[in-house]
């Protein structure tokens, strides 16, 4: 049976996983392009996304207390 990511870290089995993907001739991510990944995501984010209860980007729900 396969692992999937997903499952490997629900169930705390990351070692697992990637034994194997380099088993199966996958190897390592290459860092900067992982992170320009996210960046780009993260980039592509817009407040039309966010429901009323989403976190605005500092954190808070955006609703004003006093």
């Amino acid at each position: 049976m396969t692992l999937t990511l997903s499952d490997a870290l629900k169930d705390r089995r990351l070692e697992d996983f990637i034994k194997q993907q380099e088993a199966a001739g996958i190897g390592p991510a290459d860092e900067a392009e992982v992170l320009a990944a996210i960046d780009t995501v993260a980039k592509s984010l817009t407040p039309e996304d966010q429901t009323s209860r989403s976190p605005s980007g500092d954190g808070s729900s955006g609703k004003k207390t006093r």
